[in-house]
């Protein structure tokens, strides 16, 4: 198994200023590659302190120089978003050049009405400007020339230089969390990101599903998906449970606030169908329960119960990686770094060593 560490830039009810909440999170992140993770990423979001990363290349740029070996995660780029998928394709590359090699690309559709709406985008095309664009920059990264003439984006034909570095291929992510999305991740030949939403049995068809479409597209098996968990560890199990119910939860009210979960634009939303099933589902289940079931889905305990929870989800979903997220929900940096460095002393080499199953 692989494991990451996936940086969000939170600064949770703006307890502490926004440099504070920064030097916070790329202290932790410094940690990720001196206790033996294996990735580091950032994801994107912008405009609100739900999570202040408007730029992860430009993050894992500055970490280039930091590091030496752990792999550099966009986690993810979400394409509609921008307007220039060349520019993707230049930054991409010269990441790869700045980390000799080490760059990951994961991208993204995006969820919140509130960013569509600021960049002054049609939430109803977010399909297939993620389709398209994913198309354009993939082709591009992998031949170092950039042309396409399609709906959304039309570009002559264009040599980018530096030239691609490596090929990109098998180290191309893309997070899938819906079932529209599945299909998409499956034809790119992308690895599946896939954040906790609901108890993992459940997930069992979700990602049955991504595998089967990825063998019939490419003939060959699809490689491990990843599980992107929130996480604490800590020797005693009391405590890493009342972290967990007091950060997780604290983080999953913002999540319900920031993409207007219980709202009713989903319902309507060309691509979106699943988020309108959850929201019914939300006002149904009321804040309180949705934010503890949402805090047992993820990866918290003593280090034991964490190994023991997931070999239980390897039992069930097979094989997968893992990236965690270790600073949000107002988490303070002390609790954070005691308990990555308890999860790298004690969890990390044994999931590292659990080998692939056939």
């Amino acid at each position: 198994m692989r494991v990451g560490l996936l940086m969000v830039f939170q600064n949770f009810m703006d307890r502490i200023s926004d440099r504070e909440a920064w030097d916070r999170d790329i202290h932790l992140c410094s940690l990720a590659e001196p206790l033996g993770f294996d990735t580091l990423g950032a994801v994107e979001h912008h405009f609100s302190n739900y999570a202040m990363s408007p730029d992860n290349m430009q993050f894992l740029a500055y970490m280039a120089a930091k590091t030496s070996r752990i792999g550099l995660m966009t986690g993810a780029v979400i394409l509609p978003w921008h307007r220039d998928p060349l520019r993707i394709v230049e930054r991409m590359i010269a990441l790869d050049y700045l980390s000799n090699g080490r760059a990951m690309f994961g991208i993204g559709r995006g969820l919140a009405k509130r960013e569509y709406d600021t960049f002054g985008l049609d939430m109803n095309e977010a399909r297939d400007r993620f389709d398209e664009a994913a198309e354009c920059i993939m082709s591009g990264l992998e031949t170092g020339v950039c042309e396409w003439d399609g709906q959304y984006f039309k570009q002559a034909r264009t040599e980018v230089r530096p030239r691609p570095l490596a090929s990109f291929k098998n180290r191309f992510y893309s997070v899938a969390m819906s079932s529209d999305s599945v299909p998409v991740c499956a034809k790119l030949g992308a690895t599946m990101m896939s954040f906790a939403q609901k108890p993992w049995e459940q997930m069992v068809p979700h990602f049955n599903s991504y595998r089967e479409l990825f063998l019939q597209y490419h003939g060959e098996p699809a490689p491990p998906p990843i599980c992107v968990d929130f996480m604490a560890c800590d020797e005693s199990a009391e405590r890493a449970e009342a972290l967990a119910r007091e950060h997780m939860a604290n983080y999953y009210v913002t999540v319900m606030d920031h993409y207007e979960m219980a709202g009713e634009h989903f319902k309507d939303m060309k691509g979106y169908s699943d988020y309108a099933t959850n929201a019914g589902l939300l006002q149904q289940l009321g804040m309180t329960e949705a934010a503890n079931a949402f805090v047992d889905i993820n990866t918290w305990g003593t280090p034991q119960q964490i190994l023991d929870k997931l070999d239980a989800r390897r039992q069930c979903l097979g094989d997968f990686d893992l990236t965690v997220q270790i600073s949000y929900g107002g988490m303070s940096t002390e609790n954070a770094e005691s308990g990555i460095r308890l999860f790298a002393e004690k969890v990390l080499p044994e999931v590292q060593s659990w080998s692939r199953n056939a």
